[in-house]
């Protein structure tokens, strides 16, 4: 096989292991917030509302991805991507 082409094999599983721990994590917030909700009367926080900024966070630094790409280039800006995951 091609080096490229295993290259994207390996990006693909990589974005899947990924984005399938953030949608496991994302489905079960609202419920650990509300068991913490019970323990502490005094924790106001909310899933839906945490969930909105996360997806309104990736929204506008997916809008801005193109013009990070050009300026870092594409090692320096899956670098940059890499390190805000983490």
């Amino acid at each position: 096989m091609e080096r490229k082409f295993i290259n994207v094999i390996l990006l693909g599983f990589g974005f899947m292991f990924v984005f399938t721990a953030f949608q496991t994590m994302g489905n079960i917030e609202k419920t650990i917030l509300d068991s913490i909700t019970q323990d502490d009367p005094g924790f106001s926080g909310d899933g839906y509302t945490s969930l909105a900024i996360i997806y309104a966070t990736l929204a506008i630094c997916n809008w801005m991805a193109p013009s990070i790409i050009t300026i870092t280039g594409p090692r320096g800006a899956m670098l940059i991507g890499a390190f805000t995951y983490l």
